[in-house]
């Protein structure tokens, strides 16, 4: 009897400690796939799109899953499709913070749908404006330049964006210095206050870094905000913003496309060492 209960003992021992290893083993594999990686930017699939107002079909620019720029990677949730963004862009929000984005394409008024989802998606985009500054010597050829830019572009993310803008719908505001700006006395005051305060452009113009530098320089009439016509398909952007880019949120393979000076190096060095640091180790940097 004695030497079954010590056989039966060890039995049980034996079992507890596979279970723990087992246990713990469980916890050991499933810890990397913890933090924010859901938060990765992925294409919404066409229903998806359909149910908040947006016609797949009139989508420009739409990615494919086509390396550089995206690739093919299972969906993590079932409002997307299989198609993960790897070209990262970075932006000023309207306090003049850092966050990143990713462009899913965009196009004019018909990119949304005759119901009452389209209204509502249309009207979600224009109140949500994402500002282009576009070099001078572009913005002269064509008000409504996408590129090349002469800083950042400005995501305003107020008005409820991260939890009524499911798609991560935009109207573009180009925003341009006027002559008055550099003609005036008064503007070259302004422009050297606001320079010292922000640092300068590819253009050597002061950076705008925040909506309130927009509101003060537009009310002395020093810069313009310009919205493309609703027939042009630079009117409307599908660039979702990440909500949580720490802890995986940025995956290791993406890569940053960014403003650099002549001499190569980040005309806004924050940006660049913030998604390196996100990018490799989960945490925004010191």
């Amino acid at each position: 009897m004695g030497g079954f209960s010590q056989g039966f003992l060890m039995l049980r021992t034996r079992l507890f400690v596979n279970l723990a290893s087992a246990v713990c083993g469980a916890v050991m594999v499933s810890s990397p796939a913890r933090g924010d990686v859901e938060d990765r930017i992925y294409d919404f699939n066409d229903a998806y799109y359909l149910a908040n107002g947006v016609n797949p079909a009139k989508i420009g620019g739409r990615p494919s899953g086509v390396l550089p720029n995206s690739t093919v990677t299972p969906a993590l949730h079932p409002w997307q499709r299989d198609v993960r963004l790897l070209r990262t862009s970075g932006a000023f929000n309207g306090s003049g913070g850092l966050q990143y984005f990713h462009v899913l394409g965009g196009g004019d008024v018909t990119l949304f749908t005759a119901d009452a989802a389209g209204q509502r998606a249309k009207q979600l985009a224009d109140s949500s404006a994402e500002i282009i500054f576009a070099k001078a010597s572009a913005s002269a050829t064509d008000p409504f330049a996408l590129g090349p830019a002469r800083q950042p572009a400005m995501q305003d993310t107020r008005n409820g964006y991260f939890g009524n803008n499911p798609l991560g719908l935009w109207i573009h505001v180009f925003v341009s210095y006027t002559p008055s700006a550099a003609g005036t006395a008064e503007g070259r005051k302004v422009l050297a206050d606001l320079g010292k305060k922000n640092g300068f452009d590819l253009d050597g113009t002061p950076m705008i870094r925040s909506l309130s530098d927009i509101d003060m320089l537009f009310s002395k009439g020093l810069v313009t905000k310009l919205v493309p016509p609703e027939s042009s398909t630079r009117r409307y952007a599908i660039c979702p913003v990440n909500a949580d880019p720490t802890d995986g949120g940025i995956a290791i393979d993406q890569f940053l496309n960014f403003d650099r000076k002549a001499d190569g190096t980040p005309l806004v060095p924050a940006l660049v060492n913030s998604f390196e640091s996100l990018r490799t180790t989960g945490r925004w940097s010191n």
